[in-house]
């Protein structure tokens, strides 16, 4: 289930960078790629080196249900909060230059 969840907004935000970069007149493929990467490797780091090891050691303990779902699907916020972070702060401050030859 996490890698559908992965792929489905990895898809949405490779559409969203995509336009975003045309609509400004920069390179839309290399701000398509940037959104998949400023989404895929947080999120899955946080799962590896976080969540999971954090949910394991939850295993004995007598109360995981909601803390466990939150903890377990916390790697989702990450991706999108790293996202939102290279969509405002890089992509719409992205200079592009007018190549008219002159």
């Amino acid at each position: 289930m996490p890698l559908i969840i992965s792929m489905l907004l990895t898809v949405g935000v490779i559409f969203w960078f995509y336009k975003t970069a045309e609509r400004l007149g920069s390179k839309s493929v290399h701000w398509a790629a940037a959104g998949a990467i400023a989404y895929q490797v947080p999120a899955w780091a946080w799962m590896l080196l976080v969540s999971k090891p954090y949910l394991q050691s939850l295993r004995g303990a007598t109360k995981t249900g909601m803390t466990a779902m939150l903890i377990g699907h916390s790697w989702i916020l990450v991706g999108i909060v790293a996202v939102l972070i290279v969509y405002k702060f890089f992509l719409l401050k992205t200079n592009v230059k007018a190549e008219d030859g002159t």
